[in-house]
Formats: C-alpha cells, structure tokens, sequence
C-alpha cells in the first residue's frame, strides 16, 4: 500500500501544489458559511500557528505539504474577516420621499433611461453615508450629467430586498461587499450643484465611456448600438430586455459580460499585429526580441481595454491571469498552465474573497482549469494529425478544436451557471461554434477601429459593418431563442451537490494518472444529491403578502394585492419551472390539503390544519396549530415548509443567513405559532 502509495506521488510529482487555491477557497467558503461573525482574531491565530508549522516542517514533505494546505486555508479565512470587517457597517434607509445629494461615480445608460451612482451622499441634509446610493433617473430628465458633479434630488429608497426564500439569492451580501447602501428612483429632474473637479481620472474615464455611448448610438440603432457599448465600454445596462434574454437562451451570456474572452481576443490582436510589423524588418527581426515586445504590447492593450470596460472584478482577474501568462512568454516558459491558473485563483482570492461565491469566477476557473486539462489530454493526438494532415485537414481540425474548446468550457461552468441562475441552455455549443469566431474576427476588431477613429469624427467606417457582424449574432440568438427547451429552468441545487460537484471537477482536472478519475464518482454522487432534493411544499415571502402552497402537480399562488414581480421571478425556478397557478380565496379561509390559507384571524380557529398560513397576523387564533404570518416573517424572513404525513419541517431566512455584517438584523425572534 505504501509502495503504491509513493508511485501516485511520484506520477503526480507537480501537481499537489494546485490544491493549494482549493484550500484556500475552501477556508473563504467555510468562512461565508458560518451563522455568526467570527472574533477576528481568529484568522490571524491559525495564520500563526501555521506558519511557523509550515517553515518547521520543511524537511519532512509530507508534513510540509499538509502545512502548506494549513497556510493557504488560514490566510484564506484571515482575509475573508479583514475584507469584511474593512467595509463601512449598513446604514439606516428611512422610507418615504427623501431629499438627497452627492457625487456622481458612474452614469448607466439604460433602455430609455439612466442610472447614477452616487458616493458620499448624505439624506436630507445629514452627514455623509459611508456607502453609495445608486439611482434610476427619469426617462424624460434630460440634464446633462458628468462622472464628478455634485447632485441633488428627491427620491424613493430602497435597502437591499431580503432573500425571496431561504437560501435564494441574497442581494444584501452582494451590495454589501459593492460598498451600496440603497438603491431608488428620482421623483422628478436631478439638479447639478457643483461642477465635476478636473483631471480626476476615474471621473475621465467614466466621462470617456459616456462619450463613446453617446457616439455609437448616433451611429447604431440601439438593438445593435446596445451590444457595440457593451463590448467597448463593458456597460451592459443599454441592451433591451428581449435581446439580453435571447442571449442567455442561447447561451451567449458571456458574450456581453466582458471577462476573459474579451481580454483574450483584444491582445491576441495585438500581440499578432506587433509581432507581424516587428517581423516586416529583418534589422529589427536580428536585434530584437520581437515575441516578449509583443507580448508586452499585447498586455498594455488589455490593460487598457480592461480600464476602458470598467476593471470590474471579472475583467481583473482575466488580465491577473493574462499577465501571467505574458510573463511566462517573455521569460520563455509555457505560457498557459495550470500553475499560472492556481496563481491567479489566489490572488484573486486574497484580494477580494467574496468573489468565490460569485458565478464570475466560479464559471471562468472551471471553464479555464478544464481547457488546460481537456487540451492537455487531447496534445499529442493533435500535434500527430497536424502533422500529417492536410491544409483542408488543418482547416477541419482548427473547426473540431472550437467545438471541443466550447464542449470543454460550456460543460465545465454550466453546473455552476444551473447553481446560480437555476437554468441550462443546450444549444451553448452551436450557438459558441457561430458567434465567438464572430466576435473574434470581425466584430470586436472593427469595434477596437471604431475607437481609434472617433477622433477624428470617422467612426461610422468601422461601426456600420461592425453592426453587421451583431446583427448576424442577433438572428442566431432569435432564432435558438426558440427552439423546444432552449432554456430549461431547474430547481435550485443544493450546496452539497455543487461543492461535490466541483470537488469532482477539480480531481479530475488536476491529476495526470487514473485516480483522476475519481473525479466523475464525485460528480456523479453531486448530481445524486441534487436529484434527491425535494422543493418545499409551501413558501412565503419576506411580507407574507404572497404564498406559494405545492398540490401535485399544481403549484397555488395566493396574493394580497398584486404579486411583487422580484419575487414571483425568484420563485420561478423553486419547483424546476411548474407554471404557478394564482388563485384567489373568495371566503376568509382556503384549504389546500392539510393546509389552511386564512386571510384575516378565523373565528373558529384552524380545524385541525396542519400549517396555517395568512398574509396578516393571525394572533394565536390557530391555538397550536405551527403558523406562518406577517409577524412570522417579519420577524424570520422568507420562510419554507416541507410536509410529510408524519412531520412539519420549517426553514426560515433568519436560520439561513444567520447573524452577519451584511445581513439586516432581525427583530426579536418567536415560535412559528
């Protein structure tokens, strides 16, 4: 045993350091999973006593390696505390008309409107929030606004909404680590109160990005328009509804997120155009090292463009990764690996911790560790064939490898797509084989054109063709858009199968011998569990108001008032896409099954119900019946039930997300009775 033992060690010689971001990344999971904020000392203690374990055990491999996990997973849950403990506490939101003023940080322009973010703004006169206030503009304000003036406005606030049921998404977390406070709407037109202060870069680009908006949309109608400024100033927000969708069915999402795709192609471009100017002068050819300039050039274009599009969090972890691989090029060692990958995991990971639990880097590191891996195993048959094939061979080969590149990302992210968004799109690979060659060779070449001659008024040259190249992808998108099934919504997963999942994926990925394949047991007990998980027989929202009680094969949607459309879209996918049938209770109570529906106190109580439910307090007129009402949820949040004819088993909000900076505090906390 310990003979084979050692052999697996020696075959994997290399490879153990790449569970070193795993470690890592699990520590930061462990940590967002606790339900109370841990002392923050804790993280600095297990980083104290793991390093000087970790320099101690140097001459003993085996005890230096699990050291070495002990290092990675401390500094991994030490940062994840700092990075929390560094953001500014929540505020207060009042509600009702407020007067408020700031600085503006970003204008979004939006389908027929606009968005602003405002920093340091203060409420009614008082002194500054330490987070930002992010507010939609009125279709019909037509003030010109710029990146630095000071505003002011009246307006309608919003804290984050809580989770529309346990364990569903949690947008507080998510504006918490962005440093918002609310978000809202003007009633009536912004004033400018102070002008924008000069030379403050981060207000020159934004001011640049606005300015390239403007002119590719008097150029573009907005259905093309929309998709050329996503692509050359990373904004989004401008595309219509039906054509973002479209995109998602088709799965083409990723094609507007500018990430590590863009990245790719803009200094591929230019590291191809430097490389081939270079060349054309065979005195520079002799006496220059014309590949590390290129690369060089090629990492100051993506630097660039990544300045342009934002330098959001995905197109940063992109050129981390980029630059390693630049500086692998110009020091000649192999550009792309999966030392490099485990290199860019961790700085990502220690410079802001809670992207692990976003899709962005979730999908681009599995996508990525699973190319590395699946061209890896695929190199020696592919050098052979390119070898001996002919150019039409080649041709066909270069065809089958965009097919196999797509299977390979496509197949590696989508459980971690179906974990957050709760859907698959089957037709990724026909819809990547058409529009990422596209978006490589003719539109975002034409797009990085358009740029370079807005200065000179010329823009249109590049932008009308560039149009042509979208417009193709947009047919493609409609028209997958409506295939049987182009979406398939599922049910939510569950931690446990996702964590199994990519446990599985990294296993397989990592190791060169057959214990890899251990890997597909642990996919496949991850998609065990997800098979085994049951959707509850009952929801209720954060207010009650609306309830959703599961009657095979119906799901009865009960409202007070007019279903809120935030929630009635999260819940969508709860029970895999079953079409919620809204039913109205003519009396006081409604039964479905062992379920009583009250919408103001029964009279004669709850006959025997075995969970009463009521958008109103019921006030102990059920008697011991278990309840879920508005004080219930007020006071613990979207809260679920699962019945079985033997137990009652409730989940609340308040369970899920415990007691954390990010969470809103609860109120005093009651039985469900």
């Amino acid at each position: 045993m310990r003979e084979t033992f050692a052999k697996w060690v020696e075959a994997e010689r290399g490879r153990f350091s790449l569970l070193l971001p795993v470690a890592m990344g699990a520590a930061i999971l462990a940590y967002f999973a606790l339900p109370t904020e841990p002392p923050l000392w804790l993280g600095l203690t297990c980083v104290a006593l793991s390093l000087p374990a970790f320099i101690a055990s140097s001459r003993h491999p085996y005890l230096h390696f699990a050291a070495a996990l002990a290092l990675a997973a401390s500094l991994g849950f030490a940062r994840a505390e700092w990075r929390t403990s560094a953001e500014p506490p929540l505020s207060t939101i009042p509600s009702g008309p407020i007067g408020i003023s700031g600085t503006i940080a970003r204008i979004d322009l939006l389908p027929g409107a606009r968005r602003i973010t405002l920093t340091d703004p203060s409420l009614d006169g008082a002194p500054p929030l330490g987070r930002a206030i992010r507010l939609h503009l009125r279709g019909t304000d037509s003030t010109p606004l710029t990146v630095g003036e000071g505003v002011s406005a009246y307006a309608m606030l919003f804290p984050p909404d809580r989770p529309a049921y346990p364990g569903g998404w949690d947008q507080g977390r998510q504006d918490f680590f962005a440093g918002l406070a609310a978000s809202g709407f003007v009633l009536g037109d912004i004033s400018v109160t102070t002008p924008a202060q000069p030379n403050a870069v981060a207000a020159w680009l934004q001011n640049l990005r606005a300015g390239i908006a403007v002119r590719i949309l008097a150029v573009l109608p907005v259905s093309t328009g929309a998709i050329a400024v996503t692509l050359l100033t990373g904004d989004e927000q401008a595309i219509p509804t039906a054509e973002h969708n479209n995109f998602i069915a088709a799965g083409l999402a990723h094609i507007l997120a500018v990430a590590g795709l863009h990245v790719g192609i803009v200094m591929g471009l230019f590291f191809g155009a430097a490389r081939f100017l270079l060349s054309r002068h065979e005195r520079l050819t002799l006496h220059l090292p014309v590949k590390p300039i290129a690369a060089a050039v090629a990492l100051i274009a993506g630097a660039g463009y990544a300045a342009l599009t934002g330098a959001h969090l995905p197109i940063l972890r992109s050129l981390a990764m980029a630059s390693l691989v630049t500086l692998g090029v110009i020091v000649g060692r192999r550009a792309i690996s999966f030392r490099g990958l485990a290199i860019a995991a961790m700085v990502i990971m220690l410079a802001t911790p809670e992207a692990v639990l976003g899709v962005s880097f979730q999908m681009s590191f599995s996508a990525v560790l699973a190319l590395i891996a699946g061209f890896a195993a695929v190199q020696h048959a592919m050098t052979r064939f390119h070898a001996s094939s002919s150019r039409a061979g080649s041709f066909a080969m270069h065809f089958v490898a965009l097919a196999y590149t797509s299977l390979l990302a496509g197949g590696a992210s989508m459980p971690f797509a179906a974990y957050q968004f709760q859907q698959i799109q089957p037709y990724w690979i026909p819809a990547n084989l058409i529009a990422v060659p596209l978006t490589a060779l003719w539109i975002l070449p034409l797009g990085l054109l358009a740029l370079a001659l807005m200065p000179f008024g010329l823009q249109a040259l590049a932008l009308l063709p560039m149009a042509r190249g979208i417009a193709i992808i947009l047919w493609f998108t409609t028209r997958i858009a409506t295939w049987p099934a182009a979406m398939l919504r599922i049910q939510p997963m569950p931690d446990l199968a996702i964590l199994l999942i990519a446990a599985g994926l990294v296993w397989l990925c990592i190791w060169r011998s057959v214990p890899r394949f251990a890997g597909i047991v642990l996919m496949l007990a991850g998609l065990a569990v997800y098979a085994a998980a049951r959707p509850p027989d009952v929801l209720a929202s954060p207010d009650a108001k609306l309830i959703a009680i599961r009657a095979a094969p119906q799901i009865f949607l009960l409202s007070q008032g007019k279903p809120q459309a935030y929630t009635l879209e999260q819940w969508a996918p709860v029970w895999g896409g079953t079409a919620l049938t809204l039913t109205q209770c003519t009396a006081n109570t409604c039964r479905v099954g062992a379920v009583l529906f009250a919408i103001s106190p029964p009279p004669g109580g709850c006959g025997g119900a075995v969970l009463a439910l009521s958008p109103e307090p019921l006030r102990g007129a059920c008697g011991k019946t278990p309840v879920i009402d508005r004080l219930s949820t007020y006071q613990n949040g979207a809260t679920a039930a699962w019945l079985t004819p033997h137990a009652l088993a409730l989940r609340t909000d308040r369970e899920v997300q415990g007691v954390r900076p990010w969470v809103t505090p609860y109120p005093k906390q009651t039985t469900l009775r």
